[in-house]
């Protein structure tokens, strides 16, 4: 199990200008929210997230000016609220930025917690004497009061424009707060962004790891010119992310900037493969080579041992970061959605009284099984979960899937579903402990297939790995 960073549990607020000029940004996040948040929460534990989304004074009457969810872990929750929160219109070039970071201030934040805010937007806030500003807030004094608070904030800047006010305004809320400005040209990046940001509070070796998987991942076309300045901001000067222990204290503002420490001393590597500096000092820039690579030159005996290492590196990144599928609740199942079977038993320690449906299992195996499943109708392709249960137990372990074409054997359901074996030597081991075995499925159609295909593999199941046939 990941530690929590050393200044306390993360509670990390993001910020969306859902104006017309930035509603993609909302919306780019809507596809991958589940997503994100699972993997966030698998990987810091006890991360809590709010969001916050906001149009302008003149949305008031049409739409709404902020709204937003307070800190929550509840993955239905936050994905629901991101799913279904709707554009704003927004009017003149300024937006309300002033007020989000006033009502900011409010949300239910934990002392002792290690606090950031991520600020999205690709405007300047109206200033104090604005006629719709009633409260005459003054966003440099808003700001002061964040950093008092303990809150790094990390400005992301759509669309950065030569608008020296506006590039004034997304610069001074890293300055002031020890965070970070990135500047975003494309929305489809948004999510690594985000990530990345999250990683950083974590500590430096995470946002290192990160920062691996992406270069892996897009070593064959190049890093996109956003993420690989992205990535250069966020380890710029980087120094370990403070707490927010002074501030809870009443520490003077002023006499506390949330100063940088030396950087964080790397860990060894848990993948075990040289890191992405060690690989630029001896082999050049990274992105420069996959940039190359993109332009149909033949690639040297470097760039291609490169590409391998870092593919093996994200093969081995990925297995780390896989959900343990017997310790996620099903509220928080990323496939809860599809159309499941009920659960149905079908290997039991003892036969059942009167149920002239079971039979001995093949071979002199341990227990019995039903003679067929789901009434025989076994040819659709279909994605089988397994699980065991006590009889005295009402909790399921999810330990095993399997994803088939279909069969027309019915009563070899056992031999097709259940067929390697370590699996059989699973089974074998649980009946003899007393646990029974239960199965449910889904069946796979144009609608689901993509989405379960791309699911499953987040997912460590305890007696295997997801296999297909």
């Amino acid at each position: 199990m990941m530690a929590v960073p050393p200044g306390g549990p993360i509670e990390i607020c993001f910020s969306f200008d859902t104006t017309s000029s930035m509603s993609s940004s909302i919306n780019a996040v809507k596809q991958n929210v589940q997503e994100m948040i699972q993997r966030l929460q698998t990987d810091i534990p006890g991360i809590r997230m709010a969001v916050f989304a906001h149009g302008d004074y003149c949305d008031r009457n049409r739409s709404y000016v902020t709204k937003h969810i307070d800190f929550s872990t509840d993955l239905k929750e936050l994905c629901d609220w991101v799913k279904n929160v709707g554009s704003t219109w927004g009017g003149d070039s300024d937006e309300c930025y002033e007020l989000v970071l006033h009502e900011i201030q409010s949300l239910s934040w934990t002392p002792g917690t290690q606090r950031a805010l991520v600020m999205i937007g690709d405007a300047h806030p109206h200033d104090v004497n604005y006629p719709d500003n009633k409260l005459k807030l003054d966003w440099k004094k808003e700001l002061e009061v964040l950093a008092a608070m303990g809150i790094r904030v990390y400005g992301v800047q759509c669309n950065a424009s030569s608008d020296e006010r506006t590039n004034n305004f997304y610069q001074t809320l890293a300055d002031k707060t020890a965070g970070r400005r990135v500047e975003l040209q494309q929305f489809s990046n948004l999510f690594d962004f985000i990530m990345a940001i999250c990683y950083r509070e974590q500590g430096a070796e995470f946002l290192d790891m990160y920062e691996m998987e992406v270069r892996a991942r897009d070593a064959r076309m190049g890093l996109h010119a956003d993420v690989n300045a992205m990535f250069g901001a966020l380890k710029d000067g980087e120094g370990e992310p403070s707490t927010s222990s002074s501030a809870d204290k009443g520490d003077d503002p002023k006499s506390r900037t949330l100063p940088y420490k030396p950087a964080l001393k790397k860990k060894p590597s848990l993948t075990k493969v040289a890191s992405i500096t060690k690989l630029k000092e001896k082999s050049g820039s990274l992105f420069k080579a996959a940039k190359t690579i993109s332009k149909s030159k033949k690639p040297s005996a470097v760039d291609r041992k490169k590409i391998k290492l870092l593919a093996l590196s994200y093969q081995k990144m990925k297995t780390l970061r896989k959900l343990k599928r017997e310790a996620v609740p099903e509220a928080n199942f990323s496939l809860n959605r599809v159309q499941w079977s009920p659960w149905e038993r079908v290997i039991s320690p003892i036969k059942p009284d009167e149920d002239s449906t079971w039979t001995e299992r093949y071979r002199g195996r341990k227990g019995y099984r039903k003679s067929t499943i789901f009434e025989g109708k076994t040819f659709p392709a279909a994605v089988y979960e397994f699980s065991m249960r006590k009889q005295s137990d009402p909790k399921r372990s999810v330990t095993y899937c399997k994803l088939s074409t279909g069969f027309t054997s019915a009563r070899c359901w056992e031999s097709r579903l259940l067929s390697h074996p370590d699996v059989r030597s699973q089974v074998n081991r649980v009946v003899g402990l007393g646990y029974s075995v239960f199965v449910r499925r889904c069946l796979l159609n144009d609608s689901n297939k993509d989405t379960i295909r791309k699911s499953l593999p987040r997912y460590d199941y305890a007696w295997k790995r997801v296999s297909t046939h």
